[in-house]
């Protein structure tokens, strides 16, 4: 049996269990919710509008949750750092122009921090929708409220489906681009279009994150793994209400 396991694992045959989240970072709950863009009037469905967004936003300060920043989830998960209660953490997909023109002042307004997950070639770039430019990211970066993270390079529609190169290019050339332009290493990154599996998961870790997010809906601290991160996805507005009671569950 010994040189049986010897020769499978000479093969390439067994690997390292990704890495997990800390175990006192599995209770109590803590929700990541994700939006995508922000505008007046929803350009296409996975938008949701300013009114939304910011009746949202009060609704999270009136019931008392706290919104920690990513770095602080980061310690949670992998070092068990503690959180406050009640903690949640507030992303944006995409970066669209929305985040910058509507989002942005709302952050500012109640002192809420939050992450941008960026795919870095179309920074400045219009295509079906406007993408903030880089003195636009710094200036949120420079608030102290915004975290500047990785959302692959090109975005590419499928990441399975593409070579191990290619996918640890994706991954290191929005990771250099980040640090080039923003001045620091990004540690997260999001699969595009929530299409990933166990190879494209060890590649991100491969390529020097230390989390990676789906769009697989729940509490963080119940993913599978460190690189198989829950987030609720508020493109479906009801999961809003289920993000609250599942944290307020503690």
């Amino acid at each position: 049996m010994l040189r049986l396991l010897l020769i499978v694992a000479s093969l390439g045959l067994v690997t390292e269990p990704l890495p997990q989240v800390a175990p006192q970072a599995r209770t109590p709950n803590v929700a990541v919710l994700e939006w995508h863009d922000v505008q007046p009037d929803k350009a296409v469905w996975f938008d949701t509008t300013t009114a939304e967004i910011a009746a949202q936003f009060d609704e999270i300060a009136r019931r008392g949750f706290h919104v920690v920043s990513l770095s602080a989830l980061r310690d949670h998960l992998v070092l068990g750092k503690p959180l406050p209660p009640r903690a949640l953490v507030l992303v944006f997909d995409d970066n669209g122009q929305g985040i910058y023109d509507n989002v942005f002042p709302l952050l500012r307004k109640h002192r809420f921090p939050a992450t941008l997950f960026v795919h870095t070639n179309y920074v400045g770039v219009t295509t079906s929708k406007a993408h903030n430019t880089w003195p636009e990211l710094l200036d949120m970066q420079h608030s102290g409220l915004v975290e500047i993270q990785s959302l692959t390079a090109n975005h590419p529609p499928d990441l399975t489906k593409l070579s191990d190169a290619d996918v640890m290019h994706e991954f290191t050339l929005s990771m250099h681009s980040i640090q080039a332009r923003a001045g620091h290493k990004p540690y997260a990154v999001v699969y595009p279009y929530d299409v990933y599996d166990s190879r494209v998961a060890r590649l991100a870790q491969k390529a020097g994150y230390t989390l990676a997010f789906t769009e697989d809906h729940g509490p963080v601290g119940e993913s599978p793994s460190l690189f198989e991160l829950h987030r609720y996805s508020l493109a479906n507005e009801a999961l809003f209400e289920t993000a609250l009671s599942d944290v307020a569950q503690q």
